[in-house]
């Protein structure tokens, strides 16, 4: 069993409404099933339901993590489409009398995704359980009322349980109320002269006004601020932050910037700098702009060439015709190298697909977190269930669950940052699982 520090080992019921569980499911707390006997390997099972009514789906998907998982579970992760927001403590307590978690964790979205199917534009609750032996998870929370103390490093590691052994800390944040580059950037560098924490997660995307969604830590179920766990002990965690674009053109050098607008690249005006580029660019390439272009800045500039995954990319903003400026969604600095990217359906899933080319030279993973934008989907692709099968075909049949998110967390080089248009996957290994194995080609 995983330790438990002692907020994640409270498992009192909450403030929450609670009607008789039905007969199925008393049936299934008191048979567990055959499970395997050893209890030092990592065991996981993902579960989803897209059932209208919550309580039957909250029943379906915790019957099928009970299946494989009996009563013994660590850690419950949760996540429910804004259909279920009504009863989604009512969801919580199904859960949490089903499997008993030592923690349980999650969100509300606008549409989440498990198992083999990304549930779009319906209702829908997924959810993913893990027995973690040797395994430390320290849930925290930040509230308006009790926010984490950003200025302060070594109090903040403490309360959201920093400690030697490290593997992750994974974040759900409300956007109305949460401050997130500032979160991102102390909880990131809070770990001293040690290495960076690697922070994933995603942005609560439930609700299109504050006070509406949902976020959950244990017993309790907030509308505002941010919950997290931090992973440390016996498992491996593996980040893909696929961003699903590419460079054209050659890296740049900013030479002259005032705030968030990029005015010199090179020691020439930047919009005569991106109009030259454009001239030269194929047919194909030209076409793309019109559907988007993006800036992606070097995060390690000490690197001989860059490529894919050396850029932080975001939004081009806006032009300045008559200054020849160009403004991005960040605030560029001089001497800061940037390349033009532009992104696509089929860029995205080539991108996608070259991060995963990586993961099959280790050991198949025993689950998977994955934290898409809501501007992915079928919205991108055209189809349904491309992320979530493109990993599965990649990494095997590999319990998975997580949502579209209003903005993605996770790391790029040695720092995390807040993502969009991004699928950033989290992938759990045992400890020591490392070895080139085979994978389903």
């Amino acid at each position: 069993m995983a330790e438990r520090s002692a907020p994640a080992a409270r498992r009192g019921r909450g403030p929450f409404f609670v009607r008789p569980l039905p007969l199925a499911t008393i049936f299934l707390m008191t048979s567990p099933p055959n499970l395997p006997q050893t209890s030092t390997t990592p065991l996981a099972a993902a579960a989803v339901s897209g059932h209208l009514d919550t309580r039957t789906a909250a029943t379906e998907v915790a019957h099928e993590l009970y299946d494989t998982l009996g009563s013994s579970c660590d850690l419950a992760i949760f996540f429910a489409s804004f259909h279920h927001r009504a009863a989604f403590p009512e969801a919580v307590e199904i859960l949490r009398q089903t499997l008993g978690p030592a923690c349980l964790f999650g969100a509300t979205a606008e549409s989440v995704l498990g198992g083999a199917q990304e549930l779009e534009g319906v209702a829908g609750l997924a959810a993913l359980g893990l027995r973690l032996p040797g395994v430390r998870v320290h849930p925290w929370s930040s509230t308006p009322d009790d926010p984490l103390p950003l200025d302060e490093p070594a109090r903040l590691g403490q309360r959201i349980g920093l400690a030697e052994d490290l593997r992750a800390v994974i974040l759900l944040a409300d956007p109305f109320s949460t401050p997130i580059t500032g979160l991102l950037g102390a909880i990131t560098t809070c770990n001293g002269a040690l290495r960076p924490v690697p922070v994933v997660g995603g942005m609560a995307s439930g609700a299109s006004q504050p006070g509406l969604n949902q976020l959950l830590i244990n017993d309790s179920v907030s509308a505002a601020g941010a919950v997290g766990i931090t992973i440390g002990g016996e498992v491996e965690i593996d980040f893909i932050v696929s961003q699903g674009c590419r460079p054209i053109g050659t890296p740049l050098v900013v030479t002259k910037s005032k705030a968030n607008v990029l005015q010199e690249l090179g020691g020439q005006r930047a919009l005569d700098v991106l109009q030259a580029l454009a001239n030269d660019l194929p047919q194909r390439e030209k076409a793309l702009l019109k559907q988007g272009l993006l800036l992606g800045s070097v995060i390690d500039e000490y690197k001989d060439h860059f490529g894919r995954g050396d850029f932080l990319v975001r939004n081009i903003l806006g032009f300045d015709k008559h200054g020849g400026g160009i403004a991005v969604g960040e605030i560029p600095r001089v001497g800061q190298t940037i390349q033009f990217h532009v992104r696509d359906a089929e860029t995205a899933d080539e991108d996608l697909q070259l991060l995963l080319d990586a993961q099959q030279l280790k050991a198949p993973p025993f689950a998977a977190l994955l934290f898409s934008c809501n501007g992915r989907g079928k919205r991108l692709f055209k189809e349904p269930n491309h992320d979530i099968g493109v990993i599965r075909d990649r990494l095997g049949d590999v319990p998975i669950a997580g949502f579209f998110a209003a903005g993605e967390i996770g790391p790029i080089g040695e720092k995390s940052f807040l993502h969009g248009h991004t699928a950033s996957l989290a992938v759990f290994r045992g400890k020591g699982d490392r070895a080139t194995e085979s994978f389903p080609s």
